[in-house]
């Protein structure tokens, strides 16, 4: 019976893990710092380092528009820069329809993992099938500027 039940908790961890996989390039230290980041929030984080990280973007379907640095894969869903985990973790939670992933497009300054004493007002957007975007929010840094 213990045995039964320490399996079953074991699946439901398991199952319930904030697994992210993290695509990038092999000279890159911003994306190493974003998945410190994603970490320190409760992300179980694998890091592959490839040439080939243009066409896992491509595959994924993410407009050339929306990309960054960096793309992170987690529960289906493609995660493009420097994304702060409270939008990720509002993805997760709320799975919109027609919705490949949400993206920090380009490298904005202050974003998590682009912390160099300058902080810009930048859009998170949430990258449709379709092609097309819907803004999430604007963020400063790793907080919304509104709320919902």
């Amino acid at each position: 019976m213990k045995k039964i039940t320490f399996t079953m908790i074991a699946i439901a961890s398991f199952l319930q893990a904030k697994n992210l996989v993290i695509y990038e390039s092999p000279t890159c230290g911003c994306c190493d710092l974003w998945a410190q980041y994603m970490q320190k929030n409760g992300y179980e984080v694998k890091t592959i380092k490839t040439n080939d990280f243009l066409q896992i973007k491509q595959n994924l379907g993410i407009k050339e528009e929306y990309q960054s640095c960096h793309t992170g894969v987690i529960d289906g869903y493609a995660i493009e820069g420097h994304v702060p985990q409270s939008a990720v973790a509002w993805l997760l939670e709320n799975k919109p329809k027609g919705v490949i992933g949400i993206s920090a497009p380009n490298m904005p300054q202050g974003s998590p993992g682009m912390e160099q004493g300058h902080y810009e007002k930048y859009p998170v957007i949430l990258m449709k099938k379709d092609g097309s975007y819907e803004l999430y929010d604007f963020f400063i840094g790793d907080k919304a500027i509104s709320s919902f």
